[in-house]
């Protein structure tokens, strides 16, 4: 499938849609976020999991205006990359679809669609990747379980809730093509943890010209335990299915005794996104990123360390999952453990819940909304108009403590 990113003037398809290739200088330029436009209110945060996505008329726009000038050529690269892999079992499936779409009248889309096992996924994918940038798709893990037209509905949802110069600086991130000579000289237990925790997708599913859009895939990250997970240096961002899907509206808690009444993964795909924006704000998009060593970011700079330490969190988001969260950093609520989460937890806090955020910590707030958002601020769930969660019945408990983590 890679073949198809090197044809046509041997270019990416982000620099042939702004630049010379004659065959494509009409078409509409890519990831103009036009149709899944930065959302600041509380419309998306005060949803179910069945409510606030895009419909299925506004994909069309969207992949239509994309496509008007060049709909077979970039359809073709788009869905090339948005079914990346190497797994042979992955080429298998993919061949397969070939073959069964040839009478198809489009037969990229159909591929998209055999991939996805759904039209809605299918579509919603593809316009997510051509208005904004970002690769959504089934991990290299053949087994593991996978993403659905409702992850995609949510991942739309967070998605509206960053920034797009946020998300073009974190596209700009380069893999690394050799990792065994970068690390040669390190530590032989050292060099074994980094190559068992190197996530194979990161090789996949890059551009010609080296840069990374913003991946989401399925897995089961460096811990099994682990929701989601994003590794130093990198923008792919990998989400145990089963754990994430606890966040989903309408679970019953045995440990906090609550019933979610929107769905409460959104904190938990922005708070990973975070750590992706975390790796890349400093970033000039050419010096040479490698793997696990330190480099500049917010986190670990020294003008923006003692800001972040300093911070007093407001309810910490993940608090809301803690039936599933296993992190010992948890006291009454706020988060005391690594800068890097700490960080991540301010930004979220920043986006998701920002009256509380202005209370708890006025100063950090502020250097949020001046140097990192760019005077763009939120109205969080505290502005939903009803209760966003609320307590068990005795029914609900009682099952909730028969069934186990939680039931539905």
């Amino acid at each position: 499938m890679k073949i198809y990113l090197k044809q046509l003037c041997h270019l990416s398809i982000y620099t042939l849609l702004f630049f010379s290739c004659p065959t494509l200088q009409a078409a509409t330029p890519l990831f103009q976020n036009i149709f899944f436009p930065l959302s600041t209110d509380n419309s998306l945060l005060c949803t179910t999991s069945e409510e606030g996505y895009s419909s299925i008329n506004t994909l069309h726009q969207a992949i239509d205006f994309y496509e008007k000038n060049n709909p077979v050529i970039l359809r073709k690269r788009a869905v090339a990359v948005l079914t990346d892999h190497s797994n042979k079992e992955h080429l298998e499936d993919l061949q397969d679809y070939q073959q069964d779409c040839q009478d198809s009248a489009s037969i990229n889309l159909c591929i998209l669609k055999h991939y996805w096992g759904s039209k809605e996924a299918a579509l919603r994918a593809l316009a997510l990747f051509y208005d904004t940038k970002t690769i959504i798709k089934h991990g290299e893990n053949y087994k593991a379980r996978r993403f659905t037209v409702d992850h995609l509905r949510v991942f739309e949802k967070a998605i509206r809730k960053i920034p797009p110069f946020m998300r073009k600086t974190i596209s700009k991130a380069k893999p690394i093509k050799e990792l065994d000579k970068v690390i040669e000289n390190l530590d032989g237990g050292l060099q074994n943890l980094i190559q068992e925790a190197f996530p194979e997708d990161f090789a996949t599913s890059i551009w010609s010209d080296d840069t990374h859009p913003l991946t989401f895939v399925p897995g089961v990250g460096f811990k099994s335990q682990v929701v989601a997970q994003v590794y130093s240096g990198q923008n792919l961002i990998i989400f145990t299915v089963k754990a994430f899907d606890k966040g989903k509206d309408g679970r019953l808690y045995r440990d906090i005794d609550l019933h979610y009444l929107v769905d409460f993964r959104i904190p938990i795909i922005v708070h990973e996104i975070a750590h992706t924006i975390d790796n890349f704000h400093f970033w000039n998009g050419k010096d040479e990123l490698y793997y696990f060593y330190r480099y500049r970011k917010m986190s670990n700079d020294k003008q923006t360390l003692k800001l972040i330490n300093e911070a007093k969190l407001a309810l910490w988001p993940s608090k809301w999952f803690e039936a599933f969260e296993y992190l010992w950093e948890i006291h009454d609520g706020r988060y005391d453990g690594q800068t890097q989460e700490k960080l991540a937890e301010l930004v979220a806090q920043y986006i998701l819940i920002p009256e509380r955020l202005k209370k708890s910590s006025p100063k950090t707030y502020a250097w949020l909304r001046g140097d990192v958002f760019k005077s763009i601020e939120y109205s969080g769930y505290d502005t939903c108009p009803n209760p966003i969660v609320r307590p068990l019945t005795w029914w609900e408990d009682a099952i909730a403590k028969v069934l186990g983590t939680y039931s539905q």
